[in-house]
């Protein structure tokens, strides 16, 4: 039976939206009338998990992270207005058939809640807005001006030490780009630790963090309380640079309280026992997710050891093609691979244990290659897929190929693609030098070292090797994207991914792949750095076919479908176009 107190993940399809069709990802945790509540920019609905903890027992606590924020999907605009996210969180009400609800905002996420208590009145049974932004025109122009500068990465890294000096500072002055006395905050600055965790949420937002806070900037927050005709309470405790602001409410419905006393311990209770005051129904259990026809969509799934969330498309008919990343990866890394198969086979790509949004991956001695495809398995079997084709890149390969030994009757074709087919001293090396931890530094230095180890990998080879013999002679895969897409994976599993490296080149591969017994097919691109050993890998193993991948990835799928599409490996009709 399910845990109802535990807190868990969800995700929603919103079919027809005034955006289009998109995922909302969300928390629900425990039992009794309906709360919805909503988050700050630029983080997500874990910034609300103590506050969950803490009225859960009172209320269903709903959580969905802001269109963009998080794990949603974006709208697909630069710029919304306050009123175009309360119409997404009805679209988002409606889809888990929710009629009316409570609400509670925290600053951006307080601006919602009160631009639904004035458009949805009869939707929201009681309305809780704590820290509320009331600024005046200059104010709102500056801020507008100011506050939100684009957000893009950098060749050099630099963007990552603008983004930590950035969230560090909002922490000791408001706004954060004027740093004068009048504006100095009585706060304890953020731990390190703190920081990298709203650096990850901000990461996963990118340049749409902008969207929801602008809105609640150019956000009329001062007429909207004259519209509210339901029950309201406005607040702020006494810390918060928003308490002020408070002072500024000259006008509003006949039940909206604004609440100026509120101490730093007692704004949680008053906000609960108002919203108490003024229950909702308790919503009804969580709907299963629905596809989203044309793009991948996201899913989690339960296992005994937590969730794992994986993302897929359905669309065309035939054996599911599962998509494995490596050690430093999730399906966010190999979304391009994976979206190259929507309309040719139905595709499954998999956060493992630990990795991108995946729960905690076990002890590091447990974390093996023979386990990680026995979670794959575990996978398979709880969303009801048989028969499959694998396609691994670097170690995901090795994973496949171990599920191709434990479970030969399942996997129909493996393909291997950029393949970590090293000698003993070369392993060695690795093992020794590769997979350092994370350690967070106080002034985010941790963040370049990160950044340059990462973009190393793709000018030596290997990439803590900057000499001359280092260098890698092959077309630079270095743009800013990408490596920033391998960075945020490695702040996301700062753990799973060093132990999973260290599992991959422990891994006996010139021992079990020959021993492979089905059709193999080994791949990269001119660009890959693991290109020279991939083709080293197909001269020693006569039985696998040899492919040399399209540079865009985008292209994989089509490149991939006829070996996929062979009934044999005597068959196959793939040539062997990689030259060696």
């Amino acid at each position: 039976m399910t845990d109802v107190l535990a807190v868990k993940r969800h995700f929603i399809t919103v079919p027809h939206g005034r955006f289009g069709a998109r995922q909302v990802h969300y928390l629900r945790a425990g039992r009794g009338p309906c709360l919805l509540l909503f988050h700050q920019s630029p983080l997500s609905s874990r910034d609300l998990l103590p506050t969950i903890e803490k009225w859960k027992h009172q209320f269903t606590c709903i959580a969905p992270d802001t269109p963009g924020y998080g794990l949603s999907d974006p709208f697909g605009v630069d710029e919304v207005e306050m009123d175009d996210i309360a119409d997404g969180v009805i679209e988002f009400a409606d889809a888990l058939g929710i009629g009316s609800f409570g609400t509670y905002g925290f600053h951006t996420g307080a601006m919602i809640a009160a631009a639904l208590a004035a458009r949805f009145p009869e939707r929201i049974t009681g309305t809780v807005a704590d820290g509320y932004l009331v600024p005046s025109e200059a104010t709102r122009a500056d801020l507008v001006a100011h506050y939100l500068p684009k957000f893009e990465p950098r060749w050099d890294g630099s963007h990552l030490v603008w983004l930590w000096a950035r969230l560090r500072e909002q922490r000791i002055f408001f706004p954060w780009y004027r740093p004068e006395l009048a504006n100095r905050l009585d706060f304890d600055v953020a731990t390190p630790e703190a920081l990298q965790s709203a650096v990850v949420d901000f990461l996963r937002s990118g340049d749409n963090y902008r969207v929801a806070y602008r809105a609640a900037f150019t956000f009329r927050s001062d007429l909207a309380l004259e519209r509210v005709s339901g029950p309201m309470l406005v607040t702020a405790n006494k810390a918060d640079p928003l308490h002020a602001d408070l002072d500024h409410i000259h006008r509003h419905g006949p039940n909206v309280e604004v609440r100026r006393d509120a101490g730093l311990g007692e704004t949680p209770a008053h906000c609960r026992d108002f919203l108490q005051r003024h229950p909702a129904p308790e919503p009804p259990p969580p709907p299963p997710v629905a596809p989203l026809a044309g793009n991948m969509w996201q899913q989690w799934v339960d296992l005994p050891d937590g969730q794992i969330r994986v993302r897929r498309n359905t669309d065309a008919p035939g054996r599911v093609v599962v998509i494995l990343h490596g050690a430093v990866g999730s399906s966010d890394t190999v979304a391009a691979i994976s979206r190259s198969f929507i309309g040719r086979r139905p595709v499954l790509a998999i956060d493992l244990p630990g990795h991108g949004e995946s729960d905690r991956a076990p002890a590091p001695a447990e974390v093996t290659v023979e386990r990680q495809a026995q979670a794959v398995r575990q996978i398979l079997d709880a969303i009801g897929i048989g028969e499959v084709d694998v396609c691994g890149f670097s170690g995901g390969g090795l994973i496949g190929l171990q599920m191709c030994l434990d479970e030969p009757t399942r996997v129909r074709h493996l393909v291997l693609g950029s393949v970590p087919w090293f000698d003993e001293a070369l392993r060695n090396q690795l093992l020794a030098e590769a997979a350092r931890p994370i350690e967070v530094d106080w002034y985010g230095g941790h963040l370049l070292l990160c950044w340059h180890t990462v973009r190393d990998q793709g000018l030596f080879r290997p990439g803590y090797r900057r000499d001359r013999q280092g260098i890698l002679w092959q077309p630079p895969r270095i743009d800013p994207v990408s490596v920033q897409e391998r960075v945020t994976e490695m702040f996301k599993s700062p753990e799973a991914f060093r132990n999973a490296t260290r599992a991959h080149l422990s891994y006996p591969l010139q021992e079990r792949l020959p021993l492979a017994d089905v059709p193999v097919l080994l791949c990269a691109p001119d660009w890959d750095p693991h290109l020279l050993h991939t083709r080293e890998a197909a001269r020693a193993n006569r039985h696998c076919r040899l492919l040399e991948l399209p540079d865009s990835e985008a292209d994989w799928g089509r490149a991939l479908l006829p070996f996929l599409d062979s009934p044999d490996a005597s068959s196959t009709k793939m040539p062997r176009n990689v030259p060696g």
